[in-house]
Parts: structure tokens; sequence; C-alpha cells
């Protein structure tokens, strides 16, 4: 057995551990100072060639864009019209924000549980779930794998809803050869650092809607009216919200889309070379490729199978992160997943002003608990499911060379110490303290 570095060994890697960063390219920076030398920084010119940009990309009618991917998804919800006492289904395997952007509408999230291959909503539990005061449904297309769709367009016409597609991190990715985010009513996309195209913060929508397009950009923009123009005084529609992006971040983000199926591609050629070094190491499931559509790679998710390697995903994070190709600070960020349901916001309704409203008002004739047990395939997901390592295009072969051989040499090792009866307890309490 090779000695692993936490034990006393040679790291795989010295160094800084391999994290994601941002395409940007001279392409970028001139788009930068020509909007700089313009002396136009707020929203302008530059966001309306963006957001047609964008717009033919992904060969819609429209496209908005926003500040960030949060308050695309809170754009959505209010253009739907969803407020108190409403509910919308959203999963529990997400960032927190597909869920508490229903929160901002004063709507109540209701989970259903996820497929556990793919990680997107199980359509059984998500029918289970329907009562007459659901008025929308967020699917999550997690880490770019697509949602099986069919089965839930067929409840929202079955049940009269609005489909809102959290498709964050998934730009590029297809089902039954339709684009992510272009099936529902409304798809809306994040270019927060480190997502397939971004623009430092930034987010976006698109719809074919026209009458939801008009509400959805006047949410954006003070509750103006479009067609009174960008300065109107008069404004229609509360709440008022300014969720403008720049113009320097539109310029970026015109130059990304323009390269986005190249960065595309390089993910996904980056993820099928891990995928091919890693196979066959014991104790781990590799990422699947669904059978109802083409995904794309926002970060490289791997399964760990504790009954194999005879521990929980956190020692063996410790041990990777000692190998040099895992950054130990993750595990207080969103790329360590905890079942949203399980979230203190939540599990505690905390709502606005010290109240929980909206979780118990006089609006909301239904009850909602978050428990644990709740969405147990999830909850399952968020022990065994770990977000190795992102697959952006400026890897070289080398990093990746670099994960794999460490995932495998510590793999193998925690096979063996399982094998002779040696325990694994690297994982310390503040390391626990962090999840």
């Amino acid at each position: 057995m090779e000695k692993l570095a936490i034990d006393g060994g040679a790291p795989v890697r010295g160094g800084n551990p391999i994290v994601e960063t941002d395409v940007f390219e001279q392409e970028e920076f001139d788009a930068l100072m020509e909007v700089a030398k313009s002396k136009k920084l707020r929203r302008a010119e530059a966001t309306l060639e963006y957001e047609q940009t964008i717009a033919e990309w992904f060969g819609v009618k429209h496209a908005i864009a926003v500040s960030n991917g949060t308050t695309a998804l809170h754009i959505a919800l209010a253009a739907f019209g969803i407020g108190p006492g409403d509910e919308v289904i959203v999963p529990p395997y997400t960032f927190v924000a597909t869920d508490t952007a229903v929160l901002e509408q004063n709507a109540i999230p209701i989970f259903a549980d996820i497929d556990p291959v793919h990680l997107t909503l199980d359509p059984e539990d998500v029918a289970r779930r329907i009562t007459p005061r659901t008025k929308a449904i967020i699917p999550v297309t997690i880490s770019g794998t697509p949602v099986d769709m069919d089965p839930l367009m067929d409840l929202c016409k079955k049940h009269n809803l609005w489909m809102l597609e959290d498709a964050c991190q998934s730009i590029g990715a297809r089902y039954k050869g339709q684009m992510v985010g272009t099936i529902g009513d409304v798809g809306v996309f994040s270019t927060v650092t480190g997502k397939i195209t971004n623009t430092g913060e930034g987010g976006f929508v698109i719809t074919n809607n026209s009458d939801l397009f008009e509400k959805m950009w006047g949410y954006m923009d003070f509750a103006r009216r479009r067609s009174l123009g960008p300065a109107s005084k008069y404004h229609f529609d509360l709440p008022c919200t300014n969720y403008r992006i720049t113009n320097m971040q539109s310029a970026i983000g015109t130059q990304q889309m323009k390269r986005a199926w190249d960065m595309i591609h390089k993910r996904t050629e980056n993820a099928h070379y891990l995928s091919e070094k890693l196979a066959g190491v014991p104790g781990i499931v590799l990422p699947a490729e669904p059978e109802y559509g083409e995904r794309v790679y926002f970060y490289y998710l791997i399964r760990l199978l504790p009954e194999v390697l005879g521990t929980d995903m956190l020692n063996f994070a410790v041990a990777l992160a000692a190998e040099g190709v895992y950054n130990i600070k993750y595990l207080s960020t969103t790329r360590w997943m905890i079942p949203q349901h399980l979230e203190p916001l939540f599990v505690n309704k905390a709502g606005y002003g010290g109240t929980k409203c909206p979780f118990e008002c006089p609006w909301y004739d239904g009850h909602v608990e978050y428990y644990k047990g709740l969405c147990p395939v999830a909850e399952k997901a968020c022990e065994e499911v770990f977000w190795l390592a992102s697959v952006h295009p400026l890897l070289k072969k080398q990093d990746l060379d670099d994960v794999a051989a460490a995932v495998t040499k510590v793999a193998n090792a925690f096979v063996e110490k399982t094998a002779k009866g040696i325990p694994i307890n690297y994982a310390t309490d503040e390391h626990r303290a962090l999840l």
C-alpha cells in the first residue's frame, strides 16, 4: 500500500490545491476597455447586445441579464404572480437560492426528493407533494445534469402549474435535443465566477413568453414598464426591485457567450478524461450520463461508497486534501452539500422581522414541517456525493492526472486499511464543526 500523505507519505501534488477559475482572455479585456472608454458603465447598449446574443444562442425570443442567478429566480417567480399562501415544489439537493427565492415572494418551499443517480427531482415524489396550493415547480439541473422534464411538464399541464427551470449550473445541456432552460416557462442561469460562462457576478433569464418577459423586465428595473423606457418615473406593480447588471459585466458576458461552446466542450473533455482515469477505482461511483439528454460539466461529482471504503466522506476529504488536490476550505462552502430542508432557516421556520411568516401566517392555510427523513434520497446523497473538482477549461492534463492519482491512492489505501481492520479517523472535531 502506498503510504498516504496524511500518514507521513509524499503527497501527490505540491503547492496549492486546484480550484476553479475564470476564462478571461484578450477579447474580454478589450470589450471591457471599450465600455470603460465609452464611460457608459451602468446598464445600456452593451447589455442590450449581451441579451440579444443570449437569446440567439438559445434560440428564444427574450433574454434579460440581471445581477445574479438568485435575482433571476426571483423575478421569474414574481412574474408568475407567486405570493402569500402559495406553495412551490423545489429540490433539497441544490444551492439555497433555489429555495429562498420562493420565500422572497412570501410563498412556501415544498421539498420533493431526488433521483439517486442523477440527483434531480423525482417526478413521482413531486406528484405526491402537489396540493391545491401548489403554483410552480423548480427543477434544478445540478452540476450540468439535465432533468427528466417530460413527466414534470405533464404534471404542470395537469395541475396548471408554472415551470421554472433552474439551469444555473448547466448552460448548454440538452434534454431530448432541446436546450435546458427553453423547455419550461422560464429558464434561469448564473454567470458567477466558476460557472460555465462567467461575468464575475451575474445571471440571466430566458423565455418565449412575451407577457412574462415584460413583467420580468419590470421587476428587474424598479417595476418600470418597458414600453415607457428605462428612465420612466412611473412604476407599475410592487415590489420595486433593482436587479440590473452593468455594461461592464455585459461586455464580458457577450464574449463569454461567443466562446461558450468551446468552453463547454473542454469541460466535457476534462470530465471524460477523469472518468477514464478513475474507472475501476474501488468504492467510487463515477458521474452518470442520462439516457434522455446530454449533460455538461460545471463540477465533477463522484459518489463514495462508505461500505467499501470503510469510512465517511469527511475522512476521505481530509486525506485527499493532504495529497494536495482538494481545498479543505470547501468544507464550509457550497461544495459540501447539505439537504436544504435541514438548513436552520427551514427547520426553525425563520421568517422576516423575527416572525415565522410565511411558514405560519393567516394567508397560508396549509401546514409545513422540515425534518430529517423528509427527503431520504437527498439526505443520503449529501453524505456520499463528493464534489471533487472543477473541470474548468484552463486545467492542464497534469492537474487532472493529479486529481485522479490522489483519488486512486486514497481509495485503495482506505480499502486496504478496512480489510486489515485499521480504523480511519482523520477528521477532527474542528472539521466536523464546519459541516
